[in-house]
């Protein structure tokens, strides 16, 4: 349980501002470092930031639990931009995309609380940067991690080498796609409203089969309403698994992949133990149905490398390359369903 003793001082902080300290103790430190007669390692300032959970307490309100959601993951966003800008490694650029997916998350979770039109517009601005973002990420999977696997299959074919090569300057293109997104007025824009805060005065209306919650409710009353009904949608998405169809399985795997954030986002709330166990197994599901993705997002990629031609060496490659897409995909099928049953066995934490 989450109780500190110092929670009424806490809850008079606002998000922004605690914003504002996690960035000035992080100067601080670099700061200290240097007084102290050397520069901060590489590794110290440079280094690809992973997510790092909300700090909630268990009486602190709806709306200043989402602001505080809301913040975390800007902070986690912004604090790899240098990096993915500078194109120094794919690891900054994934977790930008880790921190986009934990805001649209949020604005998922928390949506009885919001304005309508704010929510929108923020829809509009996530979606956007999921578009210039996305691309990139997905040739930087292909390939610095699936390209290998491949080439180890089919080392002595002769189309192979054109077709790496016309697989680097697509991924060329995209990387600079998202950094011109990184770059604009219209991503800083985004960024100053983000830090502004969102919301400030909350209703609730009514959440999946909850009943309606009062003004201003404790996230700690909340919380199971918002874990439960994302509880059952993965539940109604994994139904049959094993002879879904792909958009079937892909449905299935954001339910996943929006309940894991949820769980991930309060599971400090509750026992540490419980929270923990259900988010190994929960991690070992989604990440498996994350390298399904990945297979199922390969077969498009090859057809986009090849770019339509359709001679006898494209089409000797395509059906290589689709055929271990396929091989690979009903190879982690097979650990799928074991996964699923391991974690649908576990005890709920909330």
């Amino acid at each position: 349980m989450l109780s500190s003793p110092h929670s009424s001082a806490a809850r008079r902080i606002t998000a922004h501002r605690l914003l504002q300290l996690r960035l000035q103790a992080a100067k601080d430190r670099v700061a200290r470092k240097a007084t102290r007669g050397r520069a901060p390692s590489r590794e110290e300032t440079e280094a690809p930031v992973k997510a790092r959970p909300a700090a909630l307490d268990r009486v602190m309100s709806v709306s200043d639990a989402f602001n505080a959601v809301i913040q975390a993951s800007v902070v986690h966003l912004r604090a790899n931009e240098s990096g993915m800008l500078q194109g120094r490694d794919p690891e900054y650029l994934h977790q930008m995309r880790v921190a986009l997916r934990r805001l649209r998350s949020a604005l998922g979770v928390f949506t009885p609380i919001l304005p309508e039109p704010k929510a929108a517009t923020l829809r509009a601005e996530f979606k956007w940067l999921a578009a210039c973002l996305g691309p990139a990420r997905d040739w930087d999977v292909f390939v610095t991690e699936t390209l290998p696997l491949i080439e180890a299959e089919f080392r002595q074919h002769d189309a192979l080498t054109g077709f790496i090569a016309s697989c680097d300057k697509l991924r060329l293109s995209a990387g600079l796609r998202a950094r011109r997104a990184v770059r604009s007025i219209r991503y800083r824009n985004l960024m100053r409203s983000l830090a502004a805060g969102i919301v400030s005065q909350v209703q609730l209306t009514q959440y999946g089969h909850s009943a309606r919650v009062g003004l201003q409710p404790a996230i700690s009353d909340y919380a199971p309403v918002l874990l439960e009904w994302r509880y059952g949608r993965a539940e109604k998405r994994g139904r049959r698994l094993g002879r879904q169809s792909p958009r079937a399985l892909h449905r299935f795997r954001i339910a996943i992949k929006n309940f894991r954030y949820a769980a991930d986002t309060f599971a400090g709330l509750y026992g540490a133990k419980a929270a923990r166990e259900a988010l190994k197994l929960l991690s070992r599901l989604q990440d498996i149905l994350g390298v399904m993705n990945d297979a199922a997002t390969a077969a498009i990629l090859v057809d986009r490398a090849l770019g339509g031609k359709s001679g006898r060496h494209e089409r000797e490659v395509r059906r290589r390359l689709l055929a271990w897409s396929r091989r690979r995909v009903a190879t982690l099928k097979r650990g799928l369903k074991g996964a699923w049953k391991d974690f649908r066995s576990a005890k709920k934490f909330w």
